[in-house]
């Protein structure tokens, strides 16, 4: 009997999904295709005064190297000011700025979008200005994503 559960108990561990999502990560499945999706958070985030700094296409890299993959984009934005405020206070931040999102493709077509809870990443750093600065950006994202994802 003993035998029957431990081969019970595997076979349920790998028909888990292959990621665990943590409390810090939020995943927001869209109701766009990805390349609206990609479209409308960029704007999202433009019309919030976030700047784009960087888009790594990690589809277009792959097939570089001779892989097909499904959409799959991180885009890094930052805010000039508010890293003028906070960086040269708090340099070690500037390991989480600028920040980023990634949107990708589900195996099922799906589109999600993805990130860490600003609040999460800058309570790390055991400061309380860090802190506040990351509670205020969550419900930014919460609404940049939502916005991208309707």
């Amino acid at each position: 009997m003993r035998h029957i559960l431990l081969i019970a108990a595997g076979l349920v561990a790998l028909s888990a999904p292959v990621f665990a999502q943590s409390s810090n990560r939020v995943d927001r499945v869209s109701a766009q295709d990805f390349e609206r999706t990609v479209r409308q958070l960029e704007t999202a985030l433009q019309s919030r005064g976030f700047m784009i700094v960087t888009r790594a296409d990690h589809q277009n890299m792959l097939r570089m190297v001779g892989a097909n993959v499904r959409g799959a984009v991180t885009i890094e934005f930052g805010k000039p000011d508010m890293m003028r405020s906070s960086l040269p206070a708090h340099p070690e931040i500037g390991l989480e700025m600028p920040m980023r999102i990634y949107v990708w493709e589900r195996a099922d077509g799906r589109t999600v979008v993805s990130y860490h809870r600003p609040a999460a990443v800058f309570a790390a750093y055991g400061n309380p200005e860090l802190t506040a600065m990351g509670n205020m950006m969550d419900g930014m994202f919460e609404q940049i994503v939502g916005d991208a994802t309707r």
